[in-house]
C-alpha cells in the first residue's frame, strides 16, 4: 500500500493530466451519443424557384429545363392529387439529363401513394440514384417526370406563371406552359462527415488541454510562452469551427485584405488604392457556399471538400467585384493581406487562401499578446485572461481589423507600463521608437483609443532626463498630428459638432447621403465611408477617403443586424413550402440614409440642447441592453448578431468567464510596485477610451431610437487589462495562481468551443 501511495505521489502531475484528458474524452463521448449521433440525415437545400400559384395536371410527361450551379443529391417538387378523393396510384419516374448533350445524369422511381394527398402545398423530395456533381459553373438541366398510372387518380405539379428566365422552359404533355415549377435542390447531406469532423475536433481539444497542462506543470516555461501556445492552439480551433465570413462583419474585412493583396500581386494596379465600393480578387475567388454569414455543418463539409483545390487563374490575373470594403485605410490589413498574397503566390484555392490570411492575423496577435504579458510589470494575469477570452480569440482568428488592433493596444499598454514602472531606470531614445510606431498605428485606425497616448504621462520624469516634458509633449503632439492627418478625422469632428444635427460621425455632403440611400444595403461603416468617399470625389480627391465614421467611433463597424440566410436544411421527405425557402434578410433601415429621421442624430449640439433625452437614451440602453453588453464583452455571443440561430452561450459560462477575470484582478503582483495615483490615472485613461466608444455610438444613433445604436461590449476589450489595475489591497489573493488562471481560461475556452459546435449543428 505504501508503494502505491508513493507511486501516486511521485507521478501525481502525470496522473492528474491523464485524468483530465480522460474526463474530457468522457464529456465529448457523452455529447456525441446525445447530440451528434443520428445527425447524418441533415440535408442542405436551396430554392431553385419557390413561387407557385397554379397547378398543372400531368397525364403523360412533364419536362422542366432549369439552370443550376450547385451539386444535386435530390429534387423537391410541389406535388398534389388532382382530386383529393382519388389519389394517384402507380410509379413516378424521374429522369435528369444534361440539356446541352442529352446525357442522362440520374434517375429514380417512386411510389405515388406516398405523395401528400392534399392542397397544403407540401414539397415532396425525389431522390436521385447518382450524385450529380456541378463543375463549378451554371449548367442547364432537363427534369422529366413520367407518371405510370395504375388508377384513375392524376398527379398535379405546382408552378408559377410567367416571368421565365432565359434557358428555362416548362412542357406538360407536349404543350409548352408559360411558367416554372416550384423546385428545391438538395445539394448535400452531412452523412458520416459530421461524426468524423466531431472526433477530429474532440481529439484536437483533448490534445490541446494535455499540452497546456504540461506547460502548466513545467515551471521552467515562462507565463508568456504558455499564453502564446494557448492563444495559438485555441485560436486555431476557433478558426476551424467559425470559418471565414463567420466573424462580425468579416466579409467586408476580407474584401479589404484581398484588395490590398491584389494590388500587391497585380503589377498593373496601384498599391493599396481602390474604391471602397469595389473589391479586387482573383477571378475564381468566389464560392457561394463559403461566403455566408451563418456557419452550418454544410459549410464545414464544403470547406473540407475544396480546401485542397489549387487556383487555376493565370498568374497576376485579378478581377473587380461589386462588393463593399470597410474603408480606404489599409493600415490594419497588411498582416492578413500578406497572408493572402502568399496564397496567391502559391496558387492556393480560395478556401486555403482565406485561411492563410486568418492564420497570419492569429500569429501576429499571439506574438504581441504574449510579448505584452512578458513586458508588463503589473497585471500579467489580466493581460493573459483578456487575450484568452472567447471574444478575443474569435476576433484574433479572423480578418477583422480588431485582431491587429487588440494586439497593438495590448502591447502598447504593456510597453508603456514597463517604461514607467519596470526595472529600467533610464530611458533612451531607442526605447521610445517602438511606442511611437505603435501610437502612430493605433490612433489613426481607431480614434476612440487616442487617450491611450496619455500613458506616456505615467513615466517618471527622472527616467526621461531633463527633456522629459518636451519628450512627453512631443509624443502627444505626434499622436494628435497622426489623428488630424487621417482624412476622415476632420469630417468626424465636423459631423459631430455641426449644428444641424444631421449625419453625425462624418456624413460629408447631401450628395453623398443621396448616393448612399440609392446604394444597395451596406455596412454601417461602409455607408459612412461611402459618404466621405463621395464627398472627396466631388472635390476630386477620392484617393484620400478613409471612412470618417470608422475613425470617429469604434461603433462604426459594419452593422451586424443584416445577414444572409443559410439554405434551408431538412431531413424529411415532405416539407411545407413556406418553411423551406432560402432568403436573404436586408440590413436594418438604420444602415442607409433613407429618411430625414435617420439623418438626425445625437450630435454634440443636439446632446447639449437635449441633455435629458440623451440621459434617457443611455439609461434605457443600460436597462434594456445591459445583458447584451456584458455578454459581448467576453464572448457570450459570437459570430454575426441578428441571425435566426445566433451562437449564444448559456449565462453560466458567461458568469464563469467573469469569474476568471475576477481572479486575474485579485491575483497578487509579481514584481515592481505601481503607485496608487498611477493606477487611478491609468483607470481614468481606460475609462476615457470607453467613454469615447460609447459617445461615438451615441453620435451615430438617430434621435428617434430607443437605445444606443450598434454598441457592443467588445469595444472595451483593448483597454480591459487597464480597467483591472485598481483594486483594494485587502482583496488580494494569498498565493500566486497566474499559471492556474491561464490553464483554467484555456479549459473554459474548450467548453465554449464545444458549445459553439453544438450551436452550429443545431442550425
Amino acid at each position: 500500500m505504501q508503494n502505491v501511495l508513493t507511486f501516486f505521489k511521485t507521478h501525481r502531475r502525470a496522473l492528474t493530466g491523464a485524468l483530465l484528458c480522460f474526463f474530457l474524452f468522457a464529456v465529448f463521448a457523452a455529447v456525441w451519443l446525445t447530440h451528434i449521433r443520428g445527425q447524418g440525415d441533415k440535408s442542405s437545400s436551396w430554392a431553385i424557384n419557390d413561387q407557385f400559384h397554379s397547378f398543372a395536371t400531368i397525364e403523360e410527361k412533364m419536362e422542366q429545363r432549369f439552370s443550376c450551379d450547385r451539386d444535386l443529391l435530390a429534387l423537391s417538387l410541389v406535388l398534389a392529387a388532382e382530386d383529393t378523393e382519388t389519389p394517384p396510384e402507380g410509379e413516378l419516374e424521374l429522369i435528369l439529363t444534361d440539356s446541352a448533350t442529352g446525357e442522362e445524369l440520374a434517375r429514380s422511381v417512386g411510389d405515388m401513394r406516398y405523395i401528400y394527398n392534399g392542397w397544403d402545398a407540401y414539397y415532396t423530395t425525389l431522390g436521385l440514384d447518382r450524385f450529380v456533381e456541378n463543375p463549378g459553373e451554371a449548367v442547364e438541366y432537363t427534369l422529366t417526370l413520367i407518371p405510370h398510372y395504375t388508377g384513375e387518380g392524376r398527379l398535379c405539379v405546382g408552378y408559377e406563371e410567367g416571368g421565365m428566365p432565359a434557358g428555362v422552359s416548362l412542357t406538360v404533355d407536349g404543350e409548352e406552359v408559360d411558367g416554372t415549377v416550384a423546385m428545391l435542390g438538395t445539394q448535400a447531406r452531412v452523412g458520416g462527415f459530421l461524426t468524423k469532423f466531431y472526433w477530429v475536433f474532440a481529439l484536437g481539444c483533448i490534445a490541446a488541454a494535455g499540452l497546456l497542462y504540461w506547460l502548466y506543470c513545467r515551471r521552467t516555461v515562462p507565463l508568456h510562452r504558455m499564453v502564446f501556445c494557448a492563444v495559438l492552439v485555441l485560436g486555431f480551433a476557433f478558426n476551424v469551427l467559425l470559418p471565414p465570413y463567420a466573424a462580425p462583419d468579416e466579409k467586408y474585412h476580407i474584401n479589404q485584405s484581398f484588395t490590398l493583396a491584389s494590388t500587391l500581386y497585380d503589377p498593373h494596379l496601384p498599391v493599396a488604392k481602390s474604391h471602397i465600393r469595389d473589391t479586387i480578387r482573383r477571378p475564381s475567388d468566389q464560392d457561394a457556399l463559403i461566403q455566408v454569414d451563418e456557419t452550418t455543418v454544410f459549410t464545414w463539409q464544403h470547406i473540407a471538400k475544396v480546401i485542397g483545390r489549387p487556383n487555376t487563374d493565370p498568374t497576376f490575373a485579378t478581377h473587380t467585384f461589386d462588393e463593399y470594403q470597410v474603408d480606404s485605410s489599409y493600415t490594419l490589413y497588411w498582416i492578413s493581406g500578406f497572408g493572402v498574397l502568399i496564397g496567391y503566390w502559391l496558387h492556393l484555392g480560395f478556401a486555403a487562401t482565406l485561411y492563410l490570411g486568418r492564420l497570419a492575423n492569429l500569429l501576429f496577435f499571439a506574438f504581441l499578446a504574449a510579448w505584452a504579458v512578458k513586458r508588463t510589470p503589473v497585471a500579467k494575469p489580466a493581460f493573459a485572461v483578456a487575450a484568452l477570452l472567447p471574444m478575443t480569440l474569435h476576433l484574433a482568428a479572423s480578418y477583422s481589423r480588431d485582431s491587429n488592433l487588440l494586439a497593438l493596444c495590448f502591447f502598447f499598454s504593456a510597453l508603456l507600463l514597463d517604461l514607467a514602472f519596470g526595472p529600467r531606470e533610464h530611458i533612451g531614445w531607442k526605447q521610445l521608437v517602438l511606442p511611437v510606431v505603435l501610437a502612430v498605428l493605433i490612433v489613426p485606425s481607431k480614434v476612440v483609443y487616442l487617450p491611450l497616448a496619455g500613458l506616456i504621462l505615467l513615466i517618471p520624469a527622472v527616467r526621461l532626463g531633463r527633456f522629459a516634458r518636451w519628450i512627453k509633449g512631443g509624443f502627444l503632439a505626434l499622436c494628435a498630428v497622426a489623428f488630424l492627418l487621417n482624412s476622415g478625422a476632420a469630417g468626424a469632428l465636423v459631423g459631430f459638432t455641426q449644428t444641424s444635427g444631421t449625419a453625425a460621425a462624418g456624413a460629408a455632403s447631401l450628395m453623398a447621403q443621396e448616393q448612399a440611400a440609392q446604394e444597395p444595403a451596406a455596412p454601417e461603416s461602409d455607408v459612412q465611408s461611402a459618404a466621405q468617399a463621395s464627398s472627396d470625389e466631388a472635390a476630386q480627391s477620392a484617393a484620400q477617403t478613409s471612412g470618417a465614421a470608422e475613425s470617429a467611433s469604434q461603433a462604426a463597424d459594419p452593422a451586424e443586424e443584416g445577414a444572409a440566410a443559410e439554405p434551408s436544411a431538412s431531413s424529411s421527405a415532405a416539407q411545407p413550402a413556406s418553411e423551406t425557402a432560402g432568403s436573404a434578410s436586408e440590413p436594418a433601415a438604420a444602415n442607409s440614409f433613407s429618411t430625414q429621421e435617420d439623418l438626425t442624430c445625437f450630435t454634440l449640439p443636439y446632446i447639449l440642447s437635449h441633455p435629458l433625452e440623451t440621459a434617457e437614451l443611455c439609461i434605457r440602453s443600460v436597462v434594456e441592453e445591459g445583458d447584451h453588453y456584458l455578454s459581448t464583452l467576453v464572448g457570450g455571443t459570437l459570430g454575426y448578431f441578428g441571425l435566426d440561430k445566433p451562437l449564444d452561450l448559456a449565462w453560466g459560462w458567461i458568469i464563469l468567464l467573469y469569474g476568471l477575470l475576477a481572479l486575474a484582478w485579485l491575483c497578487p503582483e509579481e514584481g515592481g510596485a505601481m503607485p496608487p495615483a498611477a493606477r487611478w490615472g491609468t483607470l481614468f485613461i481606460a475609462l476615457c477610451c470607453c467613454g469615447l466608444a460609447v459617445l461615438g455610438c451615441i453620435s451615430w444613433t438617430p434621435t428617434y431610437y430607443e437605445t444606443i445604436y450598434g454598441f457592443q461590449g467588445r469595444y472595451f476589450l483593448p483597454v480591459l487589462p487597464l480597467l483591472l489595475l485598481v483594486r483594494p489591497k485587502a482583496l488580494c489573493l494569498a498565493g500566486d495562481c497566474r499559471r492556474g488562471i491561464v490553464l483554467a481560461a484555456a479549459l473554459v475556452d474548450i467548453v465554449v468551443l464545444l458549445n459553439v459546435f453544438l450551436a452550429v449543428v443545431a442550425r
